[in-house]
């Protein structure tokens, strides 16, 4: 870094010298271990993609370097996208007790992290009504980061976004996939929210009973990826996941969904919501990424004082190992759009909710457990030192 240059030179002894290494944010090793991961050429693009962000504290001073490492990852990318999953509001009152807020001078810290593109398709989006929504939106699109998922109806809510990075056009639709969302959250033909799908309880000739989407959301998602499709070279599809088992694939229920999106023209379905990591399906050759974990998770207990219900269900999450352990998925796409490398990186969140990459034990069962919840769904993942390669299927 340009700093630590300037430092070193104009240092006499080696002591100041070392020192100025040690106050380095971004050490030898893992500026060596971030120059391991996959080199794109000068045409290739870049997509990295981050899960769950409830985002509080500021980042961007820390000294750690595993964490200036995840983040120069981050930024290196030529799109970066994270789940946007909070509320920005410094004045009003909350519509639920589990509430997701954060002031909207953090946005600057998404753009120190390089993001750029957000999904706001997710249960706490409407936190503090539309007027939240509204704060949430604008502070965004101030700071130049594209979104899609929520709108002032269901039309605009379904809307894809558009990013465009060395002549690849890239859309983004985001949806909430939930059997338990209710209008107020979702959005309605003349009333804001998220873009949603729904399910309801349907007994099968057998006579048990499973969760099934709704045909008519459904369709809705389908035609927004249809009119994407128009738009872009490549159409990346968020699903915002509160369904079923946390790391389960259910193949009547979010798999159905997934499912349907890709043939509806996605490319890739960035799954998040579960808090905690899940496969990597290879559908018609698109993959679908049942969910990344997440990125950011940060519940201050002070401020459900008064919400005891609320309060134990923070002390629960932030009890639960499995919601600290985390991935960032880089992939390396021709100019096409054509998938050519994908590189799932180990995260852990520290006990306050922030992550960084991380090595040894911790990254061994990180990506141990995306492998076993992988190989169920026909998907390889393979070690590469640090982190794991997934193998991509040979496209006809």
């Amino acid at each position: 870094m340009k700093w630590s240059w300037m430092i070193c030179a104009a240092a006499v002894l080696s002591a100041s010298i070392v020192g100025a290494a040690e106050r380095s944010p971004l050490n030898k090793e893992w500026r060596g271990k971030v120059a391991e991961l996959g080199q794109p050429a000068a045409d290739e693009i870049v997509l990295t993609v981050a899960g769950d962000a409830i985002w509080l504290d500021k980042f961007s001073d820390s000294k750690d370097a595993r964490l200036q490492a995840l983040f120069e990852v981050m930024r290196a990318g030529d799109i970066s996208f994270i789940n946007f999953e909070m509320v920005t509001a410094n004045s009003g009152y909350p519509t639920i007790k589990e509430i997701a807020k954060s002031d909207p001078s953090i946005v600057k810290e998404f753009v120190w992290a390089g993001t750029d593109v957000v999904s706001l398709a997710n249960n706490h989006m409407m936190d503090f009504g539309s007027s939240g929504l509204e704060t949430t939106r604008r502070t965004l699109d101030d700071a130049g980061i594209k979104h899609s998922g929520a709108g002032v109806n269901l039309a605009e809510a379904f809307r894809p976004t558009v990013v465009e990075r060395k002549g690849l056009k890239m859309a983004l639709v985001s949806v909430m996939v939930s059997p338990t969302l209710t209008i107020g959250t979702g959005a309605g033909e003349n009333s804001p929210g998220v873009a949603w799908v729904r399910g309801t309880s349907v007994r099968k000739p057998d006579g048990t009973t499973v969760i099934a989407p709704w045909e008519s959301d459904l369709k809705a998602m389908e035609e927004a990826i249809r009119a994407a499709r128009k738009q872009a070279d490549l159409v990346a599809v968020s699903l915002h996941i509160h369904w079923g088992g946390l790391d389960v694939v259910d193949p009547d229920g979010k798999q159905v969904v997934a499912r349907a999106a890709v043939d509806a023209g996605a490319d890739i379905i960035l799954g998040h919501g579960p808090h905690v990591i899940n496969g990597i399906e290879f559908y018609k050759s698109k993959p679908i990424l049942y969910s990344i974990g997440n990125f950011a998770c940060q519940f201050k207990p002070e401020a459900y004082t008064f919400f005891p219900d609320t309060l134990k269900i923070v002390q629960r999450l932030s009890s639960d190992p499995k919601l600290f352990e985390s991935m960032i998925v880089r992939m390396v796409l021709s100019p096409k759009g054509e998938f050519r490398r994908m590189e799932l990186l180990p995260v852990e969140l520290t006990p306050d909710g922030i992550p960084h990459f991380v090595t040894g034990d911790k990254a061994d069962a990180i990506l141990a457990k995306v492998k076993t919840l992988s190989d169920p769904l026909g998907t390889k993942v393979n070690r590469n030192g640090w982190y794991s390669v997934v193998d991509l299927p040979l496209v006809p």
